[in-house]
């Protein structure tokens, strides 16, 4: 573990690369914020990318904003293409400049972009749960094909605890990676100690960002569309998640529900229809990580990584099973 600066970051302020940050949820948005001060990155080579409707608040740089488009999961998983990974390279070929990429682990996007010509490395950045995991190292060349189609298919964080030479690996995180950066000791426990690199001064993101749900103490989380698939066992899941909050509390949807238009519609068609007990949604620019340094809050939802912040940030988190 290490304070100091990764030295491929030294490589791309000298060489002024331009540093894209893969941004898909608010804990690494805020991460992001606090690399870009720790490491006095220059404004001008930066580029935050937006995933999942990510709130971009807490930022004065240059942005992207990805929204996936109808087809773009055909291409993914018959031609293994990244439509969204070719938006994000537009974007940085316009710059005219090679680029650093930081993720929070290997998906999709990523593993497209780091094989580009301009791409100069990149680094791992803790985005919750996946940091505190028993993941080790994989190595992306040493797939086979029915491993990389697998890996393409599912572009998540996969079983892999009886597989030869990929145990325990999940997948996540690959060998050439130059860096890992986290905020907490814990995080990234089983990456080489030479690349492990830990940032203080977590709080410091609270001077980017206006509180908006002061006073709103107990906040219900959905679960991602994923696990209820059908629009049956999504009023399911509400139903269960209204019965567990009190009146006037507030719901704030899995990113998810949010990234698509015709995705947050249907949610909060259906969630209008319900008796919600003056329970009222939560806004998606809302980062509960950062009302949670303002005021003590009790979080009530599924496995989150927002768990993984709420007691080091003075407040509760209650698990309830929603699928």
């Amino acid at each position: 573990m290490k304070l100091s600066k990764p030295e491929i970051i030294e490589k791309s302020i000298n060489n002024n690369w331009l540093n894209v940050f893969l941004v898909p949820n608010p804990i690494l948005a805020i991460i992001t914020r606090i690399i870009i001060d720790n490491y006095n990155l220059k404004k001008e080579n930066i580029l935050i990318v937006s995933l999942r409707d990510t709130s971009l608040e807490i930022f004065d740089h240059n942005y992207l904003i990805i929204q996936r488009k109808k087809y773009d999961k055909y291409l993914e998983k018959i031609f293994f293409d990244s439509p969204s990974g070719r938006r994000v390279l537009r974007k940085i070929n316009s710059t005219h400049k090679n680029f650093l990429l930081f993720s929070g682990w290997a998906y999709r996007e990523v593993n497209w972009l780091i094989t580009k010509h301009n791409c100069k490395g990149h680094i791992h950045v803790e985005e919750g749960q996946s940091a505190y995991a028993s993941y080790t190292e994989y190595k992306f060349d040493k797939l086979d094909l029915f491993e990389r189609i697998r890996m393409n298919i599912s572009n998540r964080i996969v079983p892999t605890a009886h597989i030869p030479h990929l145990e325990g690996t999940g997948l996540a995180f690959r060998d050439d990676a130059e860096a890992y950066i986290g905020i907490d000791e814990r995080s990234f426990s089983l990456m080489p100690s030479s690349k492990r690199y830990i940032l203080k001064d977590f709080k410091e993101v609270k001077k980017y960002y206006e509180p908006k749900i002061l006073g709103k103490k107990i906040i219900g989380l959905t679960c991602s569309a994923s696990r209820v698939p059908k629009k049956e066992n999504m009023i399911k899941m509400l139903k269960k998640l209204i019965d567990h909050l009190p009146t006037n509390s507030l719901i704030k949807p899995h990113p998810s529900y949010t990234s698509s238009n015709e995705v947050f519609k249907e949610f909060t068609d259906i969630f209008n229809d319900l008796d919600s007990k003056k329970i009222e949604l939560c806004d998606s620019t809302v980062m509960l990580e950062i009302e949670m340094m303002y005021e003590k809050k009790i979080i009530i939802g599924p496995q989150s990584s927002l768990s993984v912040y709420t007691e080091s940030l003075g407040s509760e988190y209650k698990f309830i099973q929603l699928y």
